[in-house]
């Protein structure tokens, strides 16, 4: 009986344990707001990856919306949006901002299996500004056709 009992409750803590592990699956499609539990950060504006997946099974992948950084061998691929800091500085901005939990809303997918999104961290700060605001990044009208991030551009100093 008692061998019984110890099956079960091995059995039960197994299956739970199991269950957490599972990843959180996220709806990652235009218009939708999902979480992120960022994993880790490639360079300045991502890929983003978080510890979710999207409906497919796949991991979420995020390139923030609307700005451009060097990467982190310092070369840009958008030259006319080429920011002054280095891909390397950028990345360690993004990363210190992005740390934990992010709320996102999606934009659709990018390139690369990335998912193109407007997130923000766990003190409210919306990402893409705080990375222009830094300096770190160049906005990209073609990626905020609305203007939302022009008064986050750093002001330049007139001499």
């Amino acid at each position: 009986m008692i061998a019984v009992i110890i099956v079960s409750a091995v059995t039960f803590i197994l299956f739970n344990v199991a269950r957490d592990m599972a990843p959180v699956r996220v709806d990652t499609a235009a218009g939708e707001r999902f979480r992120c539990s960022v994993l880790s950060v490639y360079d300045g504006d991502g890929p983003i990856a978080c510890s979710e997946v999207d409906r497919d099974g796949q991991p979420v992948l995020i390139r923030l919306r609307g700005i451009e950084t060097r990467e982190v061998d310092d070369t840009c691929h958008q030259f006319d949006l080429c920011p002054d800091a280095s891909g390397l500085a950028a990345k360690a901005e993004l990363t210190r901002l992005a740390a934990g939990r992010l709320d996102c809303m999606s934009y659709g997918p990018t390139s690369f299996g990335r998912v193109g999104a407007l997130c923000r961290n766990a003190k409210g700060a919306d990402l893409s500004c705080a990375m222009l605001k830094s300096g770190m990044a160049a906005r990209w009208p073609q990626y905020d056709p609305e203007g939302r991030l022009v008064a986050c551009q750093p002001k330049k100093v007139i001499r």
